[in-house]
């Protein structure tokens, strides 16, 4: 059909930003069990689960920055010919 556009690329990027509301879930969900879990066996809480959902959003955005900056320095060395 004529109005499909098959990009490919375009779906890559879409994809790799798109993926960062998974990553964010994963690491916000991993680290309400573990710090409830901690919690639960040495009677801290909420304290440990503060610490373990802190560091899933910090890993998270750690993460995403990364993605960004693959994004950009691809986007760079295609706009330059390869040329850093």
């Amino acid at each position: 059909m004529f109005f499909i556009k098959k990009d490919h690329e375009a779906y890559r990027i879409i994809g790799l930003v798109g993926s960062f509301g998974f990553t964010t879930a994963g690491a916000l969900a991993g680290g309400y069990f573990l710090g409830t879990y901690i919690d639960k066996k040495y009677g801290t809480a909420p304290w440990f689960l503060l610490i373990f959902i802190f560091w899933g959003v910090i890993g998270s955005f750690i993460k995403f920055f990364q993605v960004i900056k693959k994004l950009s320095d691809e986007n760079k060395s295609k706009t330059t010919g390869g040329k850093k």
